[in-house]
């Protein structure tokens, strides 16, 4: 079920931010949740990442070298940037401040780039942490991709540690159930067309860490 678009939003657009540790699912929340409710928009990032054979890629993502990418971070042309699982990251800081003068809009962020965000812009962001039952089943959800060699699962089940930690700077943390997708997905969308439309406050300002 589409939600419809907030009738009357209160204040300046919102950004959303997703995040989660690698398997937790946050990519197909944050995909659903936009078909849920199309009024919201994303962005563009790009990443040094190897594009996946076999597996169609985000339009959204685009794949550059690390020299170009490191010379838009000089032009300062990111909002935030962050090395995730051994590849580079960073979002399009002209298409976020474009698109969100006239829209609310979702992205799905690891934890350093969204708290990156947060420090930035901190009345215009809300960040939504995913989180699984367990460590154990975190660990039994990322050891199901069976694409990943044992060093890349070794870095990913490293790096969820360290995102886990970062939970609890977030403005809401929300558990993704095994085979509960469903139910998060309309979680997610109620909360955030309950923000948009300005019948939920914003979250109060969390004290954010100092950059990972």
């Amino acid at each position: 079920m589409k939600l419809t678009a907030p009738v009357s939003s209160r204040g300046p657009c919102r950004m959303f931010i997703i995040s989660g540790p690698s398997g937790v699912g946050k990519t197909t929340v944050a995909k659903a949740v936009l078909r849920r409710c199309p009024w919201l928009m994303t962005t563009v990032s790009y990443t040094t990442r190897t594009e996946r054979v076999g597996k169609k890629e985000d339009k959204t993502m685009i794949h550059v070298d690390e020299e170009t990418f490191r010379g838009k971070v000089n032009r300062g042309e990111f909002l935030e940037w962050a090395v995730v699982h051994g590849n580079l990251y960073g979002t399009d800081g002209p298409t976020v401040r474009e698109r969100l003068q006239r829209h609310h809009l979702l992205l799905n962020i690891d934890p350093q780039g969204a708290l990156q965000i947060k420090q930035r812009l901190p009345d215009r962001t809300v960040l939504i942490f995913l989180k699984a039952e367990s460590a154990d089943e975190l660990v039994a959800r990322i050891s199901r991709r069976q694409h990943m060699d044992p060093a890349e699962l070794k870095r990913r089940l490293e790096g969820a540690r360290r995102e886990l930690k970062l939970a609890r700077h977030y403005d809401y943390v929300i558990l993704n159930a095994n085979g509960k997708a469903a139910q998060t997905i309309a979680k997610v969308a109620a909360l955030i067309a309950r923000i948009a439309s300005g019948t939920r406050p914003m979250p109060a300002r969390l004290a954010a860490p100092s950059r990972p």
